[in-house]
């Protein structure tokens, strides 16, 4: 199996059934609640993959900057063979998965394969203080647990920090010159749009959180008032 289809069905599997329950309930697709769910499903996962495989990330970082040179990209993990079992064992993304993606990031940011960075602390504290609250935001806007209001609230504080965390890393990794130590083509293709996803997806989250708090219900998402 491609990495990128393991990866693809475990996105599809979490925001796929929620999607089609909100169908199922509310009559029709969301394209708000498919957007924030697929998001919820991976932002998480992504950052405590980074602190659970860590000194993976270092060790296979340093084999990729003594076999290639500092700031060259490794081969697309994406598109490697990876056996299922190795795919979801340990936690998903799992071992593989996770050192794979994260060793393929640090070059072109070594932040992330030094346990002292802002860019790695600013990470896993996300993704552990977002868990509960992203499954709970993305289960609410299907089938709500909590208040319109109440949930607004949660998504506001939660969507700020994830957007004001990226801001800060973005700034940090400019104002430090990390973008040097690797091709235009690499920054502009890669560390800009995966930030920029990192800032667009929780700035609609804002957008929506807001929604629910001033109509105090769940329209936005098409649910009926």
């Amino acid at each position: 199996m491609k990495v990128l289809v393991g990866v693809t069905l475990f996105i599809a599997l979490f925001t796929g059934l929620l999607t089609w329950l909100h169908a199922q309930m509310h009559g029709l697709f969301s394209p708000l609640q498919f957007a924030l769910a697929a998001f919820c499903a991976w932002i998480c996962v992504c950052e405590i993959a980074l602190f659970r495989h860590s000194a993976a990330i270092q060790r296979r970082y340093e084999e990729h900057s003594a076999k290639l040179g500092e700031g060259k990209l490794p081969p697309v993990f994406l598109f490697e063979d990876v056996g299922l079992l190795k795919m979801l064992s340990v936690f998903v993304p799992s071992e593989y998965v996770g050192t794979a993606m994260w060793a393929t990031y640090a070059a072109l940011d070594p932040s992330y394969a030094d346990q002292a960075s802002f860019g790695f602390c600013v990470d896993v504290g996300n993704g552990f203080t977002t868990l509960v609250p992203s499954v709970l935001f993305a289960v609410s806007i299907t089938s709500p647990l909590l208040d319109a209001r109440h949930l607004g609230m949660l998504g506001l504080v939660m969507f700020w920090q994830e957007f004001y965390g990226t801001c800060v890393y973005f700034f940090q990794y400019f104002f430090n010159g990390r973008f040097r130590r690797s091709p235009r083509a690499h920054t502009l293709g890669i560390v800009v749009p995966a930030n920029g996803i990192w800032m667009a997806l929780p700035a609609l989250g804002m957008w929506a959180s807001a929604r629910l708090v001033l109509d105090g219900s769940y329209a936005a998402f098409g649910h009926a008032t």
